[in-house]
């Protein structure tokens, strides 16, 4: 073993000690709590005909800015364990690509927002986030959520028709992602920031 292998083995024990201390895990798993009860509910509206308006990726966001990115990409990864084996109607399909997309704003907003100083790092932070919470999400929704959804709802056509009522310019797959999705994930990231900013105003000088 090399010195610079057991140096980085140091840093890892190291880190892995510090995420998994007792307030982090008890404060994991009460996050997680939070954000399956958001994610359970739901508004009596649907953004395209199968998107819906839910607010379950605030507690994760909330614990990454606070106890860093892993802390905020466990969450999400509990609350999406816990829908996948108790509630879902995808076979688990549908809550991995929810923690997939959800997990890259999550992750890349908080270890941002810890990283960068100044009046911009939080327009900055959750702007770089809501490009890939767009970017990620368009690759997982044209390959995977869609033309799962397009299953459950008797074929794609279903799927464009009901798209199109809300978006009359879409057409197809390509244009469902692009020209309805992608514009939802664009304003679902900068609410996710404007919630996230100001939840951490009033915490952190308590938490």
């Amino acid at each position: 073993m090399t010195e610079k292998t057991g140096q980085a083995m140091t840093n890892t024990n190291m880190v892995t000690k510090e995420l998994f201390t007792t307030k982090n895990l008890v404060m994991m798993a009460f996050l997680g709590a939070i954000a399956y009860v958001l994610m359970l509910l739901h508004l009596p509206f649907k953004y395209l005909g199968f998107l819906e308006v839910e607010f379950s990726d605030v507690p994760a966001l909330v614990g990454g800015i606070f106890y860093g990115p892993m802390v905020g990409l466990l969450v999400e990864l509990i609350k999406n364990l816990i829908k996948a084996i108790t509630a879902t109607t995808t076979g688990g399909v549908g809550e991995l690509a929810n923690f997939v997309i959800c997990s890259a704003y999550v992750v890349t907003a908080s270890y941002l927002f810890r990283r960068l100083k100044g009046k911009a790092r939080a327009v900055i932070s959750f702007g770089v986030a809501t490009v890939a919470l767009a970017f990620v999400g368009a690759i997982i929704n044209y390959f995977i959520t869609v033309p799962l959804y397009a299953q459950l709802f008797g074929g794609m056509e279903n799927v464009v028709g009901s798209a199109a009522k809300t978006v009359p310019a879409v057409k197809d797959l390509a244009t469902v992602v692009l020209l309805g999705i992608t514009p939802f994930n664009v304003m679902k990231g900068i609410v996710l920031g404007v919630i996230g900013f100001y939840l951490y105003k009033p915490l952190r000088n308590r938490i």
